[in-house]
């Protein structure tokens, strides 16, 4: 039992250990030279992807709902840990969110109802104990992961373009699933990207709505186009105006946002900061996990990029 013990916490130190060098990878992706060309790239794609039709905005408005449909769709793609038919059941899932008290049972089934009438989600029963229900991706929701993951990979190719990774996502069939279950494993052990900036995501992550009224404003700032009215927010990300006026008060208050003597909205400093931070954050964690199949050599060109200290 001792050496067990002894092996658990050993582990645990170099989960701890691995974790903490994500903030350097960070970091060291913020110093790129060509790291506004890539937050630039990565704004214009994620919000482009946020346009969608009513129910899928319904879905990814509430940043929980969204994590949860991450969450199912890495389990099921984890086949090396779980079997054929992958790890996404309601016993997971739930135990997935209860030890971060992230979501309620209700919200739970609410989220999981919503998946299965927009057609993202299928069940089926496991043979040998008919009580538990499997959730497996339908081909919708993976055409949906499909939209997703330009912002990333296009974005890591501005800053580290010997990697290929838009190449990798277009010609590996495995790519998707590969890195859904690699990040879906260490997001489970590891600190999940939203509590790595609470201060950021207490607001954006957590407010329904506010995450597409970010990236319009940061958007405006870094393209330095005159941001759009508040009707055409709301409508471009299927909200009502009033919650974009909410949204607008509650981040100015909190000092994202800050509003011009004509009343135009514009960024602060302290928003600009918070958002490339963050998603320097997402990027390296991305990073991470985007690689190719082990048996292909440039994989040790990734992990060349990764350990090249900053200078």
């Amino acid at each position: 039992m001792d050496a067990i013990s002894r092996e658990s916490r050993s582990g645990s130190d170099a989960e701890t250990r691995e974790e903490d060098r994500l903030p350097a990878e960070a970091a060291q992706l913020r110093a790129s030279p060509a790291f506004a060309a890539a937050i630039r790239e990565y704004t214009d794609a994620i919000a482009r992807f946020r346009e969608a039709p009513r129910l899928i905005n319904k879905l990814m408005a509430s940043e929980t709902r969204f994590r949860l449909t991450s969450y199912v769709f890495c389990l099921a793609a984890d086949t090396e840990n779980y079997g054929p038919l992958g790890g996404a059941t309601y016993t997971r899932l739930f135990e997935l969110c209860a030890q971060r008290e992230e979501l309620s049972p209700r919200v739970l089934k609410t989220t999981l109802a919503l998946l299965k009438l927009a057609g993202f989600v299928k069940t089926s029963r496991n043979a040998s104990d008919r009580r538990s229900k499997y959730y497996h991706p339908t081909a919708r929701m993976t055409d949906f992961v499909k939209k997703w993951i330009p912002h990333a990979v296009n974005a890591l190719d501005v800053l580290q373009p010997d990697m290929q990774r838009a190449r990798m996502f277009a010609q590996d069939p495995d790519f998707i699933r590969r890195f859904a279950a690699a990040a879906g494993r260490e997001h489970a052990a590891g600190i999940p990207l939203i509590d790595r900036m609470p201060e950021f995501t207490c607001f954006f992550g957590k407010r329904e709505g506010a995450i597409p009224v970010v990236l319009a404003v940061m958007l405006s700032d870094i393209t330095g186009t005159p941001l759009p009215s508040r009707a055409h927010i709301a409508k471009r990300f299927g909200l009502s105006k009033s919650q974009v006026s909410s949204i607008i008060a509650e981040g100015t208050q909190i000092g994202f946002f800050t509003t011009d003597a004509a009343g135009i909205l514009a960024a602060t400093s302290h928003l600009r900061d918070s958002y490339a931070r963050f998603v320097s954050i997402e990027l390296a964690f991305y990073a991470r996990h985007m690689t190719p199949a082990p048996d292909r050599p440039s994989l040790n060109l990734h992990r060349a990029h990764l350990e090249t200290p900053t200078p």
